[in-house]
């Protein structure tokens, strides 16, 4: 094995490790959460004093857990975002996946995609942005047609919903 090969291995095992101790509170508060959508709600009434929305999350909060992890979670809670904690699980797993680098290709298409026009879309976007690319495929009916493709804050519009817009602001009509 190649040193470069063999330190990655290496790292990704070190990145791995130091994740674990995040990640195992997080799921577990994250389940907690997924099955009790009284308690969300609950948590996330700004008309309740914060000391009392805490002191709920602290009941589902495992006892081993770091105060780091407490914070962060006191910090969801506070700003009113305990509710995307789901999305938060799901960035830290593509993470984990690829690394702290790894970018996420959104691909957006008027209907489901086969398989392999999936395996077309990583290829091309591979060759593109690099094989770091984790993918996300949704399907969005108002589209009409054509694809919306992001990587990062690069966004690239193929749909026939922006083409009928286009051509409707070119020719002046209004909608």
């Amino acid at each position: 094995m190649k040193a470069q090969e063999l330190s990655h291995k290496y790292a990704t095992a070190v990145f791995s490790l130091a994740l674990e101790s995040w990640l195992n509170p997080l799921n577990a508060v994250q389940a907690e959460l997924a099955n009790n959508p009284t308690l969300v709600a609950a948590l996330q009434d700004k008309d309740r004093p914060f000391s009392e929305r805490q002191h709920a999350l602290d009941k589902i909060i495992p006892g081993d857990s770091s105060q780091q992890v407490r914070n962060f979670l006191y910090t969801l809670l506070k700003d009113g975002d305990i509710g995307l904690l789901g999305e938060v699980m799901g960035e830290l797993e593509r993470m984990t996946r690829g690394g702290p680098r790894v970018q996420v290709a959104r691909v957006t298409t008027a209907l489901p995609l086969s398989e392999q026009e999936k395996e077309t879309f990583r290829q091309k976007l591979a060759a593109q942005y690099g094989e770091s690319l984790a993918f996300d495929f949704d399907v969005d009916p108002a589209l009409l047609g054509g694809a919306v493709v992001q990587v990062g804050d690069k966004v690239m519009d193929g749909s026939v919903a922006t083409r009928l817009a286009a051509m409707s602001n070119a020719l002046g009509v209004k909608s």
